[in-house]
């Protein structure tokens, strides 16, 4: 893998190894947009979050545990750090995958009652897997992560700016309940809505490519089996280390996407990493060529319909000296 990515435009030959807790995902297919109801009876909610490196965390309870929650849109469910959780049970005819490989065992566990802020759920199930690593990195306790699919009812806005998410519950034809006001978007496209992971159609050297919306990635991922004419649009700066779900690590190349674009709107040099998603591919069951991470959703405020698979965007303006 290195000796292909070698002949890409380099800002620098320096390696300066770091660990980029990214891309928590597992490969949980069952039917989980049916699994997870909000029992809270709000209409409108703006909850604060923490940062951890770039993860994006939630004060949380887990029945009588507490810790943090990391907001994943790139995984399918509830998984929750077999650490303080050890009484689940092997969980048969499944199979789990991160970025930087296949975790072997995963146990699964119900919990009586899982809160966020006024957010709560209850006998929901949740799988289990090791997250020390990710702790011992980020010198957090990490209770566990969830997606999307944990809010079906609502629009979710990510505002990483001013460190809040906001959540509106949403009508059947995805109109907002509350009368809170909707400011028009910068930019609005459609995404896409598989096995409850939503992805968004990418340009890079005008070609389409498939990104899967990931605020568990620290960085952008780009597959490193894309061809020549993109990947040399990627300056690279640095080697760095990259980590997942499981105890693997692997070597990645760390540089700027200099050609990306969703819709008429450029993204000038946003950070990426470069890695093979063979397993995430596998995992998701569609062949994805790319994640917008974390350096994707701090380019402004996030306006994601989840009842009609609309994304949109106001971009933070840029301040004139």
């Amino acid at each position: 893998m290195v000796a292909n990515l070698l002949p890409y435009k380099s800002a620098q030959s320096e390696e300066h190894p770091i660990i980029l807790v990214n891309n928590l995902k597992l490969n949980t297919l069952s039917d989980y947009w049916e699994r997870y109801d909000v029992l809270s009876d709000f209409k409108s909610i703006v909850i604060p979050v923490k940062r951890a490196g770039k993860l994006i965390l939630l004060d949380a309870i887990a029945d009588s545990v507490s810790g943090a929650l990391i907001l994943d849109t790139g995984s399918a469910g509830l998984v929750l750090n077999s650490i303080y959780f050890r009484n689940g049970r092997q969980k048969s005819g499944s199979q789990s995958a991160g970025i930087t490989g296949k975790i072997e065992e995963i146990n699964q566990l119900q919990i009586g009652k899982l809160q966020f802020d006024d957010v709560f759920y209850e006998n929901i199930k949740a799988d289990l897997t090791d997250l020390g690593h990710l702790e011992q990195a980020r010198k957090t306790k990490i209770l566990g992560f969830f997606g999307l699919c944990m809010l079906k009812d609502f629009e979710v806005v990510l505002d990483l700016k001013n460190n809040v998410i906001e959540l509106h519950r949403l009508d059947d034809q995805g109109v907002r309940l509350s009368n809170h006001p909707i400011p028009a978007p910068d930019l609005q496209l459609p995404v896409f809505n598989y096995n409850n992971v939503f992805f968004i159609e990418g340009r890079i050297a005008n070609k389409r490519l498939s990104f899967c919306l990931d605020t568990g990635a620290e960085s952008n991922v780009l597959d490193h089996y894309l061809s020549d004419k993109i990947l040399n649009t990627v300056t690279i700066v640095k080697r760095s280390t990259l980590r997942g779900v499981g105890e693997q690590h692997t070597e990645v190349f760390y540089g700027l996407m200099n050609d990306f674009s969703l819709g008429n709107q450029s993204f000038a040099s946003m950070q990426t990493i470069i890695t093979s998603l063979a397993k995430m591919s596998e995992s998701y069951g569609i062949e994805t060529d790319g994640m917008l991470g974390c350096a994707f959703f701090e380019q402004g405020v996030f306006y994601l319909n989840m009842r009609n698979n609309v994304l949109g965007i106001i971009f933070h303006k840029t301040e004139k000296s």
